[in-house]
């Protein structure tokens, strides 16, 4: 009986994102392996891509333990598992900290390229850096790709204008005209993209289901 309610719990656990045990500590370092990937990428990251390498396989294999401690499978123990995880905190931290480190030598170097991934991929928080990152676009948007501040710098102008601060330019009204029709836009193609979603997750559930029910059936559970 034991070892079929633990092939059912497996089963449900396939369809988890991450592992439930010790949740709060393990998202993150889960969810982040595929912003490091991306970090890996950039030229100004390169001296850490052995890093990031190590980290995101020893999270792939740390996340399986999670999945089995979820199924109480006795091969591994809880305490094995939260020590993996804090010691992947420990470099998930320092892989931040590096990449904090090259954000803020881009500045100066006006590394466009890696503050515009950056921000893209949510390591650098804008608010922590909005007068560096304002005087950056302003000076430097016509010439470099700084796509992830569009937003952000919008809303400073927006902020301006409610504020009655300055008077803006033709070029700083005629952006906040674009990014007004590009936001109504990506509103309407997410609420295409939402309903689309919610009609894959009723599939998929439904199928969840039957694979769930063949299961009970073969193995005489009712």
């Amino acid at each position: 009986m034991k070892h079929i309610l633990l092939l059912l719990t497996i089963s449900l656990t396939l369809f988890a994102q991450n592992p439930r045990s010790f949740a709060a500590l393990g998202d993150v370092i889960y969810d982040d392996v595929a912003t490091f990937e991306k970090l890996k990428t950039l030229p100004s990251m390169q001296e850490f891509s052995r890093d990031i390498d190590s980290y995101s396989s020893e999270a792939k294999k740390t996340k399986e333990m999670g999945f089995l401690i979820d199924a109480k499978d006795k091969s591994v123990d809880a305490k094995s598992y939260l020590a993996a995880l804090r010691k992947l905190s420990e470099k998930h931290d320092m892989i931040m900290e590096n990449s904090t480190k090259r954000f803020k030598e881009a500045l100066h170097d006006e590394d466009g390229e890696t503050i515009n991934a950056m921000v893209e991929y949510g390591v650098i928080d804008t608010e922590d850096y909005d007068k560096e990152l304002i005087n950056y676009y302003e000076e430097f948007n016509e010439d470099q790709n700084l796509s992830s501040l569009n937003g952000f710098y919008t809303k400073y102008l927006t902020s301006l204008v409610k504020e009655k601060k300055v008077e803006l330019t033709e070029a700083q009204r005629e952006q906040l005209a674009n990014e007004a029709n590009i936001k109504r836009m990506r509103a309407k193609n997410e609420a295409k993209d939402a309903k689309l979603a919610k009609s894959v997750k009723e599939e998929q559930d439904r199928e969840k289901k039957k694979v769930l029910d063949e299961q009970k059936k073969e193995l005489g559970i009712n």
